[in-house]
């Protein structure tokens, strides 16, 4: 065999071993691909997803914001509240609506007076905030009319216990009667009206002297239909404005 042909023979012998080192180096890099590409794969199916938006931590140090529709109203003893009516609106930037989750303590609505409902309100972070309504609770106008006239009662009694101790005062003390008296206007007093010839006549029903609040409107009007004469009959107060008697004078 000659040199050329053994030089043919041996490039076509290394010819074809280059072929299969290169379809074998080729072939165990295409399974070593396909390796690490279902490794890498199930790897990331098995670990959770991560979004891009919620690995942006937000802090919420926002409180929501308690609206109402009025910060007074006045209601009558007794009456009944329907506390969420006066709520408007209950808003959080996070957590959006919240009127749902508003709390409030109920008011005894049987004390008259002035009262306070505090509405609150918590968000998810912890941000919490308030809201008062003024209540002002009033009596019923029956109410009001029963204790005028236990008042106007009371003071009759009260009254008639203070007449009675003056009239047994005086008794007793005609030196304190006389006192008072000098003190008081006089029983009667007559004046010369300038432009009548008749006298004006004034006169005096004093709590002192025996009267009564029972009797002393009765008593100076009868004196004044005795007279026959035209006038009135007025109350007298001192500077206390405590009730003393009434006073007859005619025109």
């Amino acid at each position: 065999m000659s040199d050329e042909e053994l030089l043919l023979k041996y490039r076509k012998y290394k010819k074809k071993r280059f072929i299969i080192i290169g379809g074998i180096t080729f072939l165990l890099i295409l399974i070593l691909s396909v390796i690490l590409y279902f490794h890498f794969n199930n790897t990331s199916s098995t670990e959770p997803k991560v979004n891009s938006k919620e690995d942006v931590v937000i802090k919420d140090e926002d409180a929501p914001i308690i609206k109402l529709k009025i910060k007074e109203i006045e209601i009558m003893k007794g009456d009944d509240i329907n506390y969420k009516d006066y709520i408007e609106s209950v808003e959080d930037k996070i957590d959006g609506n919240l009127i749902e989750e508003v709390q409030y303590e109920m008011i005894d609505t049987s004390i008259v007076g002035e009262h306070s409902i505090i509405y609150s309100v918590s968000d998810k972070a912890g941000n919490t905030s308030q809201a008062i309504l003024k209540v002002i609770i009033k009596e019923t106008e029956e109410q009001v009319d029963t204790n005028n006239s236990k008042t106007g009662s009371t003071e009759n009694k009260s009254n008639s216990i203070k007449n009675d101790s003056d009239n047994k005062n005086s008794e007793s003390k005609p030196s304190q009667k006389e006192e008072q008296n000098s003190q008081t206007p006089k029983q009667e007093e007559t004046t010369k009206n300038d432009n009548n010839t008749s006298e004006k006549i004034v006169k005096y029903f004093l709590f002192s002297d025996g009267y009564t609040m029972l009797n002393v409107s009765d008593a100076c009007a009868t004196e004044l239909k005795k007279i026959n004469r035209t006038g009135m009959c007025s109350p007298i107060q001192d500077e206390n404005g405590i009730y003393l008697g009434m006073k007859l004078e005619t025109n």
